[in-house]
């Protein structure tokens, strides 16, 4: 029956008129990065997130308070810099929203296209790649709501496992657990405001945790239709003199002339998608060490109870989880983008006459460049970036350790 019920719902998010896109569009919409519908919610929404800046804000003026407490100030900088990244994803979104547009409905509008075609080959492997990104949706929201609940109810799971703590809290030497650590206007340690300062916590963990679930999942998704596109256009170049007998000159000359508007196509929507997606991740690299080093710091530390060092590794996976997946579907695309001309190269091509292999080899001179998706200025988006990340998180907690055992 649940499970029905979760298939029934995953029904109800596809969308005729954006085939691959369909639960992606109704996530952004629902979490209000897709700007559509009256003015009246698109204001109330931009106020949300204008709001959802105010309270980054209050984190940094906390952090700054607490910048002698080491391990207070390691979790405030771990979730802070989440938030500021959060932050950003939403307003460049909300900023570049015709950019985003145009992109979704050219692709939208090529999928339709493609439907409409009797090519067996293609519509397998649109297929393919459709049934992948609703499984990498899914599975990508599924861990960032686990990581939510498990944000939302770590202050309650520590008061309920530690009885020291519950004993200084009932003392009153320790103030109540808190969600997030944040500046208020008033004294956050007493009622009623404890219970206001733990609504504004578990609202900002919603609104934070749907943007990073919407945005990351719609931009992986189009990573993912990039690459089954460039399988698409690579069997088009194989299948290029098939028939050749049967079929007139003209017709092989409109294959290739349709393998040059696709491979165009592709490049057009991959330069766009990187103009709004390389600033978002040259931030999210740069923070991503950091975080994950104040992660295992509080994980590795002496003070941290069962219930914390629970916490510290959801969260960690999830960050962790979070740039494999921008990486690993990056690398993808580049990798599929070097195998397009071999497309080409395994057509019958010897069977043309010298003016149409003339023009196979231009097809393949511009099939053989690569499509790159940068992380800003500095590096690209790849597996040896992550790598690279990793490492560096490494280094940060070798130098938190070392700094700490000096003081």
């Amino acid at each position: 029956m649940i499970f029905q019920r979760v298939i029934s719902f995953a029904n109800g998010l596809e969308d005729p008129k954006h085939p691959l896109l369909g639960p992606n569009l109704k996530g952004l919409y629902v979490c209000g990065l897709w700007q559509s519908g009256s003015k009246f919610r698109i204001a109330c929404v931009n106020f949300i997130y204008f709001l959802g800046i105010i309270f980054v804000c209050t984190q940094l003026v906390e952090l700054w308070i607490v910048k002698h407490d080491f391990m207070n100030a390691l979790h405030n900088l771990s979730v802070t810099t989440l938030g500021i990244t959060c932050a950003v994803k939403s307003a460049s979104y909300i900023l570049w929203q015709s950019r985003w547009k145009e992109l979704v409905n050219a692709i939208s509008t090529e999928e339709i296209s493609q439907m409409t075609q009797e090519d067996s080959v293609t519509q397998k492997l649109r297929k393919n790649y459709t049934t992948y990104a609703r499984v990498v949706t899914y599975l990508y929201w599924y861990l960032v709501v686990m990581t939510n609940i498990a944000m939302i109810f770590s202050p309650l799971l520590k008061y309920a496992t530690t009885t020291i703590y519950r004993e200084e809290i009932s003392n009153r030497t320790e103030p109540y657990p808190l969600i997030m650590s944040s500046w208020f206007p008033f004294d956050k340690t007493k009622m009623p405001w404890y219970w206001i300062s733990v609504g504004v916590h578990i609202w900002m963990n919603i609104q934070g945790g749907g943007t990073v679930a919407v945005y990351d999942s719609n931009a992986v998704v189009i990573m993912i239709f990039l690459k089954g596109q460039m399988r698409i256009l690579r069997e088009k170049c194989k299948t290029l003199f098939n028939d050749s007998e049967n079929i007139q000159r003209e017709d092989i000359l409109d294959r290739i002339k349709e393998c040059h508007r696709h491979h165009g196509f592709l490049l057009t929507q991959s330069d766009l998608f990187n103009s709004v997606l390389s600033p978002i991740m040259f931030l999210y690299v740069l923070v991503c060490s950091i975080m994950v080093c104040c992660s295992v710091v509080q994980f590795t530390s002496e003070q941290a109870t069962t219930s914390q060092k629970l916490w510290v590794l959801e969260y960690t996976t999830a960050l962790v989880s979070q740039l494999f997946l921008y990486c690993w579907h990056s690398n993808e695309v580049l990798a599929e983008s070097n195998e397009i001309d071999r497309g080409v190269f395994e057509s019958d091509w010897w069977k043309a006459d010298v003016h149409i292999r003339k023009q196979v080899i231009l097809l393949a001179g511009k099939m053989g460049q690569p499509f790159l998706l940068s992380a800003g200025p500095f590096t690209t988006l790849s597996v040896p970036t992550f790598i690279s990340v990793i490492k560096g998180s490494y280094s940060f907690y070798t130098l938190f350790t070392q700094m700490h055992e000096n003081k």
